[in-house]
């Protein structure tokens, strides 16, 4: 079975050595001084958009498929930038590699033109080939089996009540899917989706805000029907749907046990320094007559509402004034419940994997494990030799 790796043109090459010089030279900063010289990145987003208008210019993609990757890796950069998952570098390192990426690079997923998801969907594929080596190598069996027994009881706890919200949100942003296939509207899948994600946001957000929380569960089950009829019409679908809603948070509990057993570790608040960066949040609580109160909560999302914020997490990292009232407050005794120390972060390569993800996108053309699946070494071999000869 012939099996084609490269088949790249002259700016192709350009494009590889690219993402190879300034991507390594970027992930070598990122990770010695924790910052990526803007230089570097807003060179690769200016070389990105020239290549869009050539690859518009030569007739392999259309100018709106090109808006849609410019404006769509800029979206993927900002909410993972601002959630607090990348650094600004990291953002714009990611955006400039989307753009740079060519069409043939995504011969493999004809199903979906929004290429900065496919991009995104290989370098996640690389974190958790890192986690799982790193978590391997650091963590006991005990404590690998401790952290999948802990996160399955969590999950059962919540399952019932997860169930019926989430198959309400499948019934309402069905109609992402249901209106335009009725309407004859073809569209793009990664768009369905996302129009599918943020039908279901906004429905949590109408929720949250004006339906009381004992009547909840009461509204949740006429769109639960809706989902039953509209989006799972029968019942092996019902079925798989049920064991993806288990298994999925499922993961992404140990997921996140696993990043925090890992990556993180309690440092006392004398030894904190600039540019550390906090797992946790440190909020302040307004008593009565000047009784304020100090409260760790878990990281989740960054919150941009931080006049009670003492330290969010920032994948930016803690900054001089921070580190200095953390010690004040340390010295007064208000950190004392948590032994005056604070859940710091270690450094994640995730510039390395982001520059990982490009070049592998490159012979894999699509999705990564396809091409390991399909591909015979000696063939990869052979091909990746052609494309330097």
């Amino acid at each position: 079975m012939s099996f084609s790796v490269f088949e790249l043109l002259t700016y192709e090459r350009m494009i590889f050595f690219a993402i190879l010089s300034c991507g390594l030279y970027a992930s070598y900063t990122d990770f010695r001084y924790g910052k990526i010289a803007n230089g570097y990145t807003v060179f690769l987003i200016g070389f990105g958009i020239i290549c869009q208008m050539v690859f518009v210019s030569e007739g392999d993609i259309t100018w709106i498929h090109s808006c849609v990757t410019l404006f769509g890796g800029l979206g993927i950069s900002f909410v993972l930038f601002y959630t607090g998952i990348w650094a600004a570098g990291d953002a714009k390192l990611f955006w400039g590699i989307s753009l740079l990426m060519p069409p043939s690079a995504f011969t493999r997923t004809p199903e979906t033109q929004f290429y900065p998801l496919i991009l995104m969907v290989n370098i996640f594929l690389l974190f958790l080939v890192y986690i799982t080596l790193q978590s391997v190598y650091k963590l006991t069996f005990q404590q690998q089996r401790m952290l999948i027994v802990k996160g399955f009881v969590a999950q059962a706890k919540q399952f019932p009540k997860r169930l019926l919200q989430v198959l309400s949100y499948v019934g309402v942003s069905g109609l992402a899917f249901y209106i335009p296939a009725h309407l004859g509207i073809e569209l793009d899948v990664a768009i369905r989706i996302a129009l599918f994600i943020a039908i279901a946001f906004a429905f949590n957000r109408v929720v949250e805000k004006y339906i009381p929380q004992k009547y909840r569960i009461t509204f949740h089950i006429p769109f639960l029907l809706l989902a039953l009829f509209l989006a799972i019409p029968s019942l092996i679908q019902l079925g798989i749907f049920i064991v993806i809603i288990f298994v999925f948070p499922w993961f992404l509990i140990m997921f996140d046990s696993v990043v925090r057993s890992v990556f993180t570790k309690q440092v006392p608040i004398e030894s904190l320094r600039p540019n550390m960066i906090p797992a946790e949040r440190i909020v302040k609580i307004e008593g009565q007559n000047m009784d304020d109160k100090y409260v760790k909560t878990p990281a989740g999302f960054a919150n941009p509402a931080r006049d009670s914020i003492i330290v969010d997490v920032s994948s930016e990292g803690l900054t001089s004034p921070q580190v200095e009232h953390l010690r004040q407050l340390a010295a007064e005794g208000s950190l004392k419940e948590y032994e005056n120390r604070l859940l710091i972060q270690e450094k994640i390569p995730f510039a390395l994997m982001i520059v990982l993800g490009g070049l592998v996108t490159l012979p894999a053309k699509g999705i990564a494990y396809s091409f390991f699946q399909s591909a015979e070494m000696h063939q990869v071999l052979e091909r990746i030799g052609s494309f330097f000869s």
